[in-house]
């Protein structure tokens, strides 16, 4: 019998179009001779089940729905939810109260990572190397002498809590810090700035097999932009994006091994993707991304096309190692 599997996506940030996307691509690959799926979307103001033209409201004491008069009780759930309350733990902490298995990390753990800078600082407890960088906030920031004083330029100023690289800017000159410093804010009350890495930008997929996690291949990005900011990470003619990355064997097994590290010590659940720099041989974490993009764009469908799984396979992996 089928699973009813409901594709969570949606959100109350920026990043809710390119959830929706995402959710596309699951809907889509997802093996319908073993499961039913659902897009289930998850909205500030409402949450519902769309099924082609016709909306069934979800019910938030059991997240079930009623079609047709019948009660649409749901297995599991994949989230495909970018930003908030899927990368935050938000939805994690709904799903373990009504008792609902699901596909992303835990509620601490997305926590955890979509908190850049924290995370980032207890994985240089492990010594793993990280970017110097400040925490700001809006009621009590941190003044500009300081930060160019401790950072200096160049320096990318960042939202602290978010993802697909919204509110990002790359700083070159003192003049342009301020007007970084408020766009961050613009998106977040709490803003990173981080020192610059020179070095070769690379991203590497992992998901759990087996019990443990398996890192799947890494990519280059090789961005004709600054950085790989929203832009340029959805707009094919913007990036090249080259898997598996042309570094040294050394660097890119130390990398396989070390974001298999990363994923057994945060506790993580389902598939992530860690992004890094590659400077003078060393890894440097940028960040953890819990619910990494599935878009025709994305990165993680090419690593695991390149580790020798289908995006179909990828998926039921995922499904089945919830239960």
């Amino acid at each position: 019998m089928k699973k009813n599997i409901a594709v969570v996506t949606g959100g109350f940030s920026g990043e809710a179009k390119i959830s929706l996307k995402s959710a596309e691509t699951v809907l889509k690959h997802i093996d319908k001779t073993k499961y039913e799926p659902y897009k289930a979307l998850i909205l500030k103001d409402r949450w519902y089940v769309k099924q082609e033209a016709t909306e069934y409201a979800i019910d938030k004491n059991d997240f079930s729905i009623q079609q047709n008069g019948k009660k649409i009780s749901f297995d599991g759930v994949f989230v495909i939810l970018h930003g908030t309350p899927g990368e935050d733990g938000k939805i994690q902490g709904y799903f373990d109260m009504i008792d609902m298995p699901y596909t992303s990390c835990g509620a601490t753990t997305s926590s955890l990572t979509f908190n850049k800078a924290i995370c980032n600082r207890l994985l240089s407890t492990y010594d793993i190397n990280v970017a110097k960088s400040i925490l700001s906030y809006r009621d009590n920031p941190v003044d500009m002498e300081s930060i160019l004083d401790k950072i200096g330029t160049p320096c990318f100023v960042k939202p602290n809590n978010g993802g697909s690289s919204i509110g990002i800017s790359k700083v070159n000159t003192p003049e342009h810090l301020s007007g970084a410093i408020q766009k961050a804010f613009n998106e977040d009350s709490e803003i990173i700035i981080e020192t610059f890495i020179e070095g070769t930008e690379i991203t590497c997929g992992v998901l759990s097999k087996n019990n443990k996690p398996k890192a799947l291949a890494i990519t280059e990005i090789v961005c004709e932009n600054e950085f790989f900011d929203f832009e340029a990470k959805y707009n094919d003619h913007k990036t090249q994006e080259i898997t598996p990355a042309r570094i040294d064997n050394k660097t890119y097994q130390n990398c396989l091994t070390l974001s298999e590290f990363i994923y057994e010590t945060l506790k993580c659940k389902g598939m992530i993707r860690i992004d890094y720099m590659v400077s003078d041989k060393k890894l440097f974490v940028i960040e953890v991304n819990t619910i990494p993009g599935l878009t025709a764009a994305s990165l993680l469908p090419q690593q695991a096309e390149q580790a020798g799984i289908s995006i179909k396979e990828m998926f039921s992996h995922v499904i089945e190692t919830m239960f």
